[in-house]
């Protein structure tokens, strides 16, 4: 389990995103994928990898996912 906004892993990411309301859209070029918002505004490409993410591939997820990172943030808490 990740904690705060370090160590998410593409299973956390996805869980997260899931819950929200996100699904899965496309495959992308490689090991990446597209995950769109039920309203289609918002599209979050993620890598698909065992490791956790770096801080700075999060925050990204985070803007494109247009979620306030407070959200992400307590989603750890629970």
């Amino acid at each position: 389990m990740p904690k705060g906004l370090k160590n998410w892993n593409y299973r956390d990411v996805t869980t997260f995103l899931k819950e929200k309301g996100f699904i899965f859209f496309e495959q992308k070029q490689g090991s990446h994928e597209a995950w769109i918002s039920q309203d289609s505004r918002c599209v979050v490409e993620i890598n698909y990898t065992k490791k956790s993410y770096p801080p700075r591939t999060l925050e990204t997820m985070i803007r494109q996912s247009d979620i306030a990172k407070k959200e992400w943030h307590n989603w750890t808490k629970r």
